[in-house]
């Protein structure tokens, strides 16, 4: 399986700006900088980017691990946060921290924190990093209204 994404940049790094664009079509000319917004037009960045999709990986894999027990979780919530710090003249994403949040009817935090852990350990998207990423596993008591 192959999926691709296509980046444009105009101007510099600080004021320049770009869009991005996926063969899916989710992300069409979306519009990214190098901060968080520009010109008060909603946009994203690289490090939103790919806290979305170590989120989104890390909700399926908790799916798929669950799953192979023959457990079906009612909600997954993954929040990803993405450190980005200085490194010299660069930057670098030293560290992220996941919290996967779920509701699963009928199972034990022991079983439900293997199964997260599994699940980081996994995920192509935390495989493919050098940075550290930590988690934490929490159980919801009731489904989530969202």
């Amino acid at each position: 399986m192959k999926r691709q994404a296509v980046a444009t940049w105009k101007g510099g790094p600080r004021a320049g700006e770009g869009t991005i664009s996926t063969a899916s079509g989710v992300f069409d000319k979306s519009i990214y900088t190098g901060g968080t917004s520009a010109m008060d037009v909603p946009c994203t960045n690289p490090a939103e980017i790919l806290a979305a999709a170590e989120a989104a990986c890390v909700s399926m894999m908790v799916a798929k691990e669950l799953g192979k027990e023959g457990i079906t979780a009612e909600h997954i919530e993954t929040t990803s946060q993405v450190v980005l710090a200085p490194d010299g003249d660069s930057w670098n994403i030293p560290r992220i921290h996941l919290t996967v949040k779920a509701y699963v009817p009928e199972i034990d935090s022991e079983k439900f924190e293997q199964a997260v852990k599994r699940a980081k350990t996994n995920c192509p998207i935390t495989r493919s990093l050098k940075s550290e990423v930590t988690l934490e596993a929490i159980i919801e008591a009731v489904v989530p209204v969202v």
